[in-house]
C-alpha cells in the first residue's frame, strides 16, 4: 500500500478531471434524452409474440435508462467530491 507521502495531488490536473466528469455526465444525460424516443418499440402486429416482444424491448429500454441516469449521477457526485476535498488537499499540502 501506498504511503500517504508519496501521494501528489497537482490542483490543475484535478480541476481538469473534474470538468472532464461533469462534461461526461452532461453527454450521457443528452445522449437518453436524445435517443429515447427512437428506442421505444411499437409492436409491429396485434398477435401474441410481438405485443411480448416490443413489451419486453420497452421494459429493457427503461431498465437502461433508469440505470443510466443513476451513473450519471453518481459522475456529478465524485465531480462534486473532488471539488470539495481538492481545495482542502491543497490546504493541507501547503500546511
Amino acid at each position: 500500500m501506498a504511503d500517504i507521502r508519496d501521494i501528489k495531488i497537482q490542483p490543475g490536473e484535478v480541476g481538469d478531471v473534474i470538468k472532464q466528469l461533469d462534461d461526461l455526465a452532461g453527454r450521457v444525460d443528452s445522449v437518453l434524452k436524445a435517443e429515447s424516443p427512437h428506442l421505444t418499440t411499437v409492436a409491429p402486429g396485434s398477435d401474441e409474440v410481438s405485443q411480448r416482444v416490443a413489451r419486453t424491448s420497452n421494459a429493457v429500454h427503461e431498465s437502461f435508462g433508469k440505470a443510466a441516469a443513476l451513473g450519471s449521477t453518481e459522475i456529478r457526485e465524485v465531480a462534486a467530491t473532488l471539488r470539495a476535498h481538492s481545495g482542502k488537499i491543497q490546504e493541507t499540502d501547503l500546511a
